[in-house]
């Protein structure tokens, strides 16, 4: 006897046989969606909201309420919105966790790989239509949706503001009152709901969507479902809502969108990027075989080597095109260094040379203060002239400047104009001390007597 187990293998290895026959199958990206009760899913809070984080802990706060060893799972999470939670909580991260036995992703990875196809995304069925559900279609804000397979399984989303807030897969209690048992499991999923987020949420849904292959066994099922829940019962139509054409293959046989929701819900996800739930993780992540891409590998290395050939000639001929321009100007620096200061013969760092040249030129034109510092002789009787009061009448004949002192010698009116004269230039910062070193009078001079003076300025 077959278990249910080996016989979905069987199953869907046929299927996969049929697809593999009738298309071209090599380069395709290959996405699927395995029945939700294979997944245990718990709606957790945890204090952060970093990804990485939130990943390393996964397993511990998932291990009480496992079913099997948390060693032997694979893990991942989807983040629920702060909206219905109360703003005090909202430092705090809401998540449903979900999480898969190994041997579970073990056995679809061996069935796929026996034909050479390697899933980038394995999810949950029904979740990437519940994904589509709230990016393409016109949903109210509180709202249940709801996946029914042909195998009496039922994989229910609530969806609050657009936003995937719980996940909850169940089994359909089989004989004629099918619908009543869907109906007493929607109730018994709201109020769950309502007691994990009290007391911010107080959800009631709005409408119900439903889609999947089992709804051809259930008759009258959205008539029946509004009677006993009062709530309106829609069916969802994706490809209409997304604006889609399919264009079937002529072999195919075409099915409902009931039947084709999950499938394209699927396809949509991986064309627009819509990332979720993915148990491709950890031991189960895809790898990139050498051989699979060796010879795009070998034409990029090419590539990267004659690119990398090309610009080291570049290089080496801008190099030496530049030592040449150099050895070009060293020879003019040469040039204009003898021309400049033909007493040096030895040349050794023209640059620098001609630096300490000039600035022996310049020291020539300055005096020395006990600072280190230089001054002009154009500054030194710009200081001694701003000195000397205007109503002072005097007249210097004499200005000689040395390393140490200023010597001055001229003629004013009266002795006290000496001594004033001394006293003003006595203030300047700039001179250390001012002597009177000889004063006498000038009968001689037209105009009446005048005295003649001689100081001293130490620098």
């Amino acid at each position: 006897d077959l278990t249910e187990e080996s016989a979905t293998d069987m199953g869907l290895m046929a299927a996969l046989e049929v697809v593999a026959e009738k298309l071209d199958i090599s380069g395709a990206v290959c996405v699927i969606s395995i029945p939700g009760d294979r997944i245990a899913y718990r709606n957790l809070t945890v204090p952060f909201k970093d990804s990485k984080k939130i990943r390393q802990i996964l397993p511990f706060e998932l291990e009480p309420a496992l079913p099997f060893p948390v060693e032997d799972t694979v893990t991942d999470f989807h983040t629920v919105s702060d909206l219905i939670r109360e703003p005090e909580s909202r430092n705090n991260t809401d998540i449903i966790a979900a999480a898969a036995e190994n041997t579970t992703i073990k056995s679809y990875i061996a069935t796929l790989e026996l034909l050479k196809i390697e899933p980038e995304t394995i999810t949950v069925s029904g979740y990437a239509a519940a994904l589509c559900l709230t990016r393409f279609s016109n949903i109210s804000e509180n709202c249940l949706f709801m996946d029914i397979d042909d195998e009496d399984k039922c994989s229910m989303f609530i969806i609050i503001s657009g936003q995937i807030c719980l996940i909850r897969s169940f089994r359909i209690s089989p004989g004629a009152e099918k619908t009543e048992s869907l109906c007493t499991e929607t109730e018994r999923t709201v109020a769950a709901f309502e007691e994990f987020f009290s007391p911010a949420s107080n959800f009631q849904p709005d409408e119900i969507h439903i889609t999947g292959y089992g709804l051809e066994n259930f008759s009258g099922f959205e008539a029946e479902a509004e009677r006993i829940l009062g709530i309106p019962v829609k069916r969802v139509k994706l490809n209409r809502d997304a604006g889609a054409v399919i264009r079937p293959h002529p072999t195919t046989v075409l099915k409902t969108p009931e039947q084709m929701d999950n499938a394209f819900a699927l396809a949509m996800c991986e064309i627009e990027g819509i990332s979720g739930l993915n148990f491709r993780r950890g031991t189960f992540a895809p790898r990139r075989q050498w051989a699979e891409h060796k010879s795009s590998f070998i034409k990029t290395g090419i590539l990267a080597l004659l690119a990398a050939v090309s610009i080291f000639s570049m290089l080496m001929i801008e190099s030496y095109s530049m030592e040449k321009k150099l050895a070009k100007l060293d020879l003019q620096i040469n040039d204009i260094f003898k021309s400049t200061f033909p007493e040096i013969t030895k040349i050794v760092d023209p640059l620098h040379q001609m630096q300490v040249a000039m600035q022996d030129i310049k020291k020539t034109a300055f005096l020395p203060g006990e600072t280190g510092k230089y001054m002009l002789t154009v500054d030194l009787l710009n200081e001694i002239s701003k000195r000397v009061a205007e109503k002072i009448d005097v007249e210097f004949t004499r200005f000689v400047v040395s390393a140490d002192n200023i010597q001055i010698a001229g003629e004013t009116d009266t002795y006290n104009s000496v001594d004033d004269i001394k006293n003003q230039l006595a203030q300047s910062e700039f001179f250390k001390e001012v002597t009177i070193t000889s004063t006498s009078a000038n009968a001689e001079k037209e105009g009446g007597n005048r005295v003649r003076f001689k100081l001293r300025i130490d620098m």
